[in-house]
């Protein structure tokens, strides 16, 4: 029971801080390199980190609830239904950007690497507690 809400709490601050990585210190070193659009300074910086972190908690909890549904065999098969789902649901939505809407095809390669890595570290973390 205990896990239900803990294990998608400690997850979702584990994918924030790898989103928080990916999004801030790797961006800007590979921005100059990759020749990714710079960033803009955004308004209400606080508040939006805090959405961004109730994002990833959520996330966390959908995650988890899968799993309680799942009879995992083992991590690795954990690891290949994240790798679905974002493949199946943030991979496929995310193009849409990109097909659509002229996003920079770079920075959503690279968005879309992070996204995956991300969803890892949340499934790694759910693992943990679940297995």
């Amino acid at each position: 029971m205990i896990e239900s809400i803990v294990a998608p709490i400690v997850a979702g601050v584990a994918g924030f801080i790898c989103a928080f990585i990916f999004s801030g210190p790797l961006y800007f070193g590979l921005s100059k390199f990759l020749n990714l659009p710079t960033q803009e300074e955004k308004k209400n910086l606080g508040i939006r980190i805090f959405l961004n972190f109730c994002v990833f908690v959520a996330t966390a909890f959908s995650i988890s609830l899968i799993l309680q549904y799942m009879s995992l065999q083992n991590k690795a098969h954990g690891q290949s239904i994240a790798f679905i789902l974002w493949f199946g649901f943030i991979f496929t939505s995310s193009s849409i950007d990109v097909i659509w809407k002229g996003k920079h095809l770079k920075l959503w390669i690279f968005e879309s690497i992070s996204s995956l890595i991300t969803i890892q570290v949340l499934m790694f973390v759910l693992l943990l507690f679940y297995k």
